[in-house]
This record gives structure tokens, sequence and C-alpha cells, in this order.
């Protein structure tokens, strides 16, 4: 991965703004992409640096910040579609004539940051954890903790979609379905997919017990949002579980290895499995709770911290 930096904003913290970029998307012109660090910002702790969410937050911070990352990559003036994201392996499609169904759910106030206005909604409507989108000069945007950020492109289609795939969402087979509704609503060849998976807890730091293994497994299933029946064996298949010896860091009464979750390969897997090539899925292979001087870890920091943004868009083609 590339990483890339902006100057400080004016009454931020000292640091710049700070995001990465796979290789194997940057060389397209029409592509833009981003995963932002927690650096630069102007969030306080627990939310300290660059924090796009209102949940721990101060509004005002948050959207502000939420401007820095628009205007890091030149697009603070494009309206940005964002999801509720449920843990699910629901896909939404992004369609401009369809824009005031993603309006908030709060009465409309314009979000004003340095005199310009955020159109990146507080509380969207749409419950998804996937969006697809063809359509130019719109940024999709979603949040991350631990949750591993799937970045999707077609290069033939220009069609784009991001993923957010925590242990509950990789376990109904979010990457398995975001693949299937390219197919379906783009005619998008998973041979000709372009895939990035972020940073998110590696399986060193992602300890889980026996049900969550259940799950994966089909031994028991989801009271809601059951996972689908034609995706159960290929989520199964997709499982990488391993069992680690403790660390010297914890009490002496846990001896017994711990059941790890390898989020990383199984959604890796799970690409394989929809038809993706191996040589169009890079990894960014870093584990946000190890690097929580980079970015926020819902794990590591016990919940109470924030969440960094994911952010994709197609430009003009005549840009």
């Amino acid at each position: 991965m590339i990483e890339q930096q902006a100057a400080p904003a004016r009454g931020a913290s000292s640091s710049p703004v700070r995001y990465l970029q796979f290789e194997h998307l940057i060389q397209f012109p029409t592509l833009v992409h981003a995963i932002f660090t927690r650096h630069g910002g102007y969030s306080q702790p627990p939310c300290a640096g660059l924090n796009v969410s209102f949940k721990e937050d101060r509004p005002e911070a948050a959207a502000a910040n939420r401007w820095l990352a628009l205007q890091a990559l030149g697009l603070e003036t494009w309206p940005c579609a964002t999801v509720w994201q449920i843990h699910s392996a629901e896909v939404a499609l992004f369609a401009s004539e369809q824009w005031e169904d993603w309006s908030s759910d709060w009465p409309y106030r314009a979000l004003q940051v340095a005199g310009h206005e955020v159109i990146w909604t507080p509380r969207p409507r749409r419950r998804a954890d996937a969006i697809m989108t063809a359509e130019r000069k719109v940024v999709l945007a979603l949040s991350f903790a631990d949750c591993l950020p799937l970045l999707f492109y077609d290069p033939q289609r220009q069609v784009i979609a991001l993923a957010h795939a925590g242990w509950r969402g990789t376990a109904r087979g979010i990457a398995l379905t975001t693949v299937e509704a390219l197919r379906r609503q783009f005619g998008c060849a998973p041979e000709e997919l372009l895939v990035g998976i972020g940073p998110g807890i590696g399986v060193c730091c992602y300890a889980v017990d026996e049900p969550v293994r259940e799950l994966f497994y089909g031994r028991r299933d989801f009271t809601e949002l059951p996972v689908r029946p034609d995706l159960r064996n290929l989520v199964a298949e997709s499982a990488v579980f391993s069992l680690v010896p403790p660390s010297g860091e914890r009490p002496a009464a846990s001896s017994e290895p711990q059941l790890h979750l390898d989020l990383w390969e199984t959604n890796r897997r799970q690409l394989l499995l929809a038809g993706v090539k191996a040589e169009h899925i890079a990894l960014a292979g870093l584990c946000t709770a190890c690097h929580q001087q980079d970015f926020f870890s819902y794990r590591a920091e016990q919940g109470r911290t924030g969440r960094f943004p994911v952010l994709m868009a197609l430009r003009p083609e005549e840009a």
C-alpha cells in the first residue's frame, strides 16, 4: 500500500491527515479511493484524531473531520452516500435519481465546516453493509474500527463498491453477496473485479468464542438476518480459525489455547469462491488492534473509540 498525507487544517491536531491507497487501484485515473488513519482531525479522546462517527464525539468535530477527509482527496464539493451499518450481508445500490431515499432520518440541517456544506448524512436510512454505484462525482463512505473495509472496482464496467466486513457480516457472506450484486446489477464479471482488503483486526488479536465458530460452520444460525441457505456451505468453506497459545500478558489462569478468527483470510477465501482472481486481491495486512496509534480499534479500546473513514468515488471520464 502507498501512504499519502495532506497538510493539517487550522485548528486541527498538529499531525497531518494521512491515508492509504492500494497500488493496484491507484493506477486508474477515474478512480478515487482512500483508507484514512486516525492521524490529524479535530476530535479529542476517546476519539482523538480523525473520527467521523457521531456516536462518541461532538457532532461538530465529527462533521469537521468528514470535511477534512473529503478535502484531502479534493472531493469536498461532492455529496456522500453512506449506509446504516448493521453487520449484515445486504448490498445497497446508489443511484442519483433516488437521492432523497438516501437523505438523513433527522430533519435536514446543513453541516457547515469552514464555510462549506458537508453532505454526508449523520444517520442514513438505508440499512446495509455494502454500497455499489456506477454514478460519478458521488462519494461512497463507510466507517471502521476493526471490521474490514472491502474495496471493489471493475475497470471494464466502471463500477465501484465498498463493503464493511465484521465477523457477523463475514459469517453472513458479505464478500460473496457484494460480488453477486455487482454481477446482477451491472454485469460485472467476478474475474475482472479488483479488490482491496483494508486494515482490520488480525488473527493475532481476534479471540472469539465457540458460538462464533458454530455460526460460521452452520451448526447454529442468527436469530435475525439468518444466513442465506445457498451461502451456508460457501461461508463454512471460507472460515479460518486457529488455536493460539496464551500470551505472557494474559492471566496465569488462562492456560488453555484460545480460539481466534482470521477475518482477513476468511474474506479473501470468500472472494476466491465468488470468482475473483487471487492476483486481483490486495491485502493491507495491518492489524488495527496492534496499530492503535494509526487506527481506531473497537476491541483494543474496549468500545470507547472513534471510526476512521474509507472513501471511494468515480471522477468524470473527461478527468
